[in-house]
């Protein structure tokens, strides 16, 4: 959709261009015809920046068909992370207890979390208990570590693809709330049984420069709330991402042509 829109937007500033052009022509009688050197000139880039336009367009689709399975198989470890991420804080928050293996359930669980009443209410009484707080940072660190492994996996693969920057930019973001949350956390409440690398790795962080500053409850609830907000929108928006790249429908139609040798397996166009 962003990239009809570019389209669109390039091949109507070159045709206000051209009708500017040609409309001057009126304006200031017959500039145009007077000057044929800056005429050849304006034409030349005209057609130049159209036709870069274009070709850069063709190219960019041609490449993304080249890897749309690649592609959905990225977005979908980047999801798994996010929904790890908002179904882990809504069982710690006590809010419900997640079902897997329906579509409804899972759409009924992010209601809850989009509930940013209900959320915050929560994230209060947890911040009142320690043993919970210690649960938190627990959960906190284990999806930090998860969302940073499939980050650096990956990045080298989205970050060569323009049209995937921006996706992977997001949970970049995701990935780096849940870093410092729990490096927080880390720092400022060191848990029984810490080991001196976790100890090492949580002094030296940057976020342990400012571990005093947001350590404060405040800080943790709004870090909490605006973690499970971004890992819910992130889960649906990149699932509707992964499915426009290759549908459901071609995974089964492609299944049913690799088991029957009478079939012919559905192309990916």
């Amino acid at each position: 959709m962003i990239k009809e829109r570019r389209l669109l937007l390039a091949a109507g500033a070159g045709l206000v261009l051209v009708l500017a052009a040609g409309a001057s022509d009126f304006v200031f009688g017959s500039f145009w015809e007077r000057h044929a050197l800056l005429t050849s000139l304006v034409a030349s880039i005209l057609v130049l920046a159209v036709t870069v336009i274009v070709v850069n367009e063709v190219i960019d689709r041609r490449d993304q068909r080249r890897w749309n399975l690649l592609a959905q198989s990225v977005l979908f470890a980047l999801i798994q992370a996010a929904r790890a991420t908002w179904t882990g804080m809504v069982e710690v928050l006590r809010l419900a207890e997640v079902r897997v293996g329906s579509v409804e359930s899972l759409l009924e669980t992010a209601g809850l979390a989009r509930d940013s009443a209900r959320v915050s209410e929560a994230v209060d009484e947890l911040l009142a208990d320690v043993e919970r707080r210690a649960q938190l940072q627990r959960v906190a660190t284990a999806l930090s570590n998860h969302a940073s492994d499939v980050i650096a996996k990956w990045a080298p693969v989205m970050v060569s693809a323009r049209s995937y920057a921006m996706v992977l930019d997001r949970h970049v973001e995701l990935a780096g709330r849940l870093e410092w949350l729990s490096n927080v956390l880390t720092y400022n409440e060191p848990l029984d049984g810490q080991s001196r690398r976790d100890r090492t790795l949580a002094r030296s962080s940057v976020a342990a420069e400012h571990a005093e500053e947001l350590g404060t409850d405040e800080w943790l609830h709004e870090m909490i709330v605006s973690v499970i907000t971004l890992a819910t929108e992130l889960d649906y928006q990149s699932r509707e991402d992964a499915f426009s790249l290759v549908p459901m429908s071609w995974w089964t139609e492609r299944t049913a042509g690799l088991a029957g040798s009478d079939s012919v397996p559905t192309p990916l166009s």
